[in-house]
């Protein structure tokens, strides 16, 4: 399914495969031999998406970007790289002929070098640098500019590292620290989801084996 937002449509070339049960919303642009997998979500909410060349997205991942008035945190995905089933991107780069296990997850403004590996469950946090080829082991944390990789029972030191990356300030912008900050939070982004989307609209159904459609 095809869905414009903010009149801005998605982009995907005609040597691309997506399943039928694909959702594709905004500016997304998928470049050639792309593959999509069932179930996939890819959103782009005020900042653009790009997928390039030979890139494998796998079953029930969720992709998006998100902006603003004064923030932008776009999702560009280099060539040749593997998203596995149920990982979630948000706002991030990840290099060329990386390879993204089940369940990891990559925040806004994280960078992913080029061959990296992400395994099973793997994290990596806001505003994190992963050099290229490094290696986030299963079910582990990254953190950090170099990152640093804390194993998931390193709950002490973890939770100090996403005190001092100021996470909702960061992705909501909350300024206002008399209240509590996870329901100003929640607020702020049901009421953006609401403006943002209320004009959206479908603008294609497509077959996924047949790459006339797409």
């Amino acid at each position: 399914m095809h869905i414009e937002h903010q009149k801005k449509n998605p982009i995907i070339h005609p040597s691309a495969w997506v399943d039928s049960n694909a959702v594709i919303r905004g500016e997304v642009i998928v470049e050639e031999e792309v593959y999509i997998s069932s179930g996939a979500v890819i959103i782009a909410e005020g900042a653009p998406i790009h997928i390039k060349r030979g890139t494998i997205i796998m079953k029930n991942v969720v992709l998006k970007s998100s902006g603003g008035k004064t923030i932008s945190y776009p999702l560009l995905i280099e060539e040749h790289t593997l998203i596995g089933p149920y990982a979630y991107l948000i706002g991030c780069t990840i290099e060329r002929k990386c390879f993204l296990a089940a369940g990891a997850k990559v925040y806004n403004r994280a960078y992913i070098g080029e061959q990296s590996i992400i395994e099973i469950n793997g994290v990596v946090h806001i505003d994190t640098n992963l050099e290229a080829k490094t290696r986030v082991p299963t079910q582990h944390m990254a953190f950090g500019n170099p990152a640093k990789i804390y194993p998931s029972d390193n709950s002490g030191n973890i939770a100090k590292e996403i005190e001092s990356l100021n996470f909702l300030d960061t992705l909501f912008q909350v300024k206002d620290k008399s209240k509590d900050l996870k329901y100003i939070a929640a607020l702020e982004q049901y009421r953006y989801m609401l403006f943002n989307h209320k004009s959206d609209d479908i603008i294609e159904n497509f077959s996924s084996n047949s790459k006339d459609k797409l």
